[in-house]
């Protein structure tokens, strides 16, 4: 079941420092979250990023307070016996080792994605087809470039915007809902793409203010 979660001040502990756990755990650590990692050896862009303890994964303990945990150690045993104390403590367990083999028990799964400003695309076969996954985030990232992070960045900025929230106070949901479908998003990404935001904010801002119930 896709779900985006936001990781910001909270605490994933990941278990292992190599260069596989370095790129799973550095995006994290770029979202905001609170990386501790567990590993005798640790990258040295991991140190950079994250609390680190250089010693082997000792037990629950280690796990303690963390949001999301990372089994990413090169040792398929030990990755079992993270993802099960994951398991006892109700804590979301990602295994590394699921990109090798798809049985590998684990309650979670990070997606290949595209990331713009606020917007994300996210690409996940379950851990059968990793390859499968990183072709389609390539394919997505040529199809849905920075254009549209903008767009989804200046829808934004409307909602926050206090003529428009006003304006729409005084519809009923349908109206509303009426008044965000009425932008035409194509237009505006051609604005965008023409390097003209400005225009693209006015548009929008004319299309939600002409609406009415």
């Amino acid at each position: 079941m896709p779900l985006f979660v936001g990781l910001a001040g909270r605490r994933v502990v990941g278990v292992g420092g190599g260069r596989v756990a370095a790129a799973k755990l550095l995006p994290l650590a770029e979202a905001g979250a609170e990386v501790v990692v567990v590993a005798p050896h640790v990258q040295p862009e991991l140190v950079a990023s994250a609390v680190v303890h250089r010693r082997p994964y000792f037990g629950p303990q280690d796990l303690a307070g963390a949001f999301l945990v990372v089994a990413a150690t090169a040792d398929a045993q030990v990755n079992a016996r993270v993802a099960a104390d994951a398991e006892a403590l109700a804590t979301f367990c990602v295994r590394v080792d699921r990109d090798t083999d798809a049985t590998a028990p684990g309650s979670a799964a990070l997606a290949a994605a595209v990331r713009h400003g606020p917007l994300t695309i996210a690409v996940s076969t379950g851990g059968q087809a990793p390859s499968l996954a990183r072709w389609l985030r390539a394919e997505l990232e040529e199809a849905y470039g920075p254009e549209y992070g903008q767009l989804a960045a200046l829808l934004g900025e409307l909602r926050r915007d206090a003529r428009v929230r006003r304006h729409l106070a005084s519809l009923d949901s349908e109206g509303r809902r009426a008044a965000w479908r009425a932008i035409p998003l194509p237009d505006i990404l051609r604005l965008i793409r023409k390097g003209s935001p400005l225009d693209a904010r006015e548009l929008a801002l004319a299309c939600l203010s002409s609406s009415s119930d």
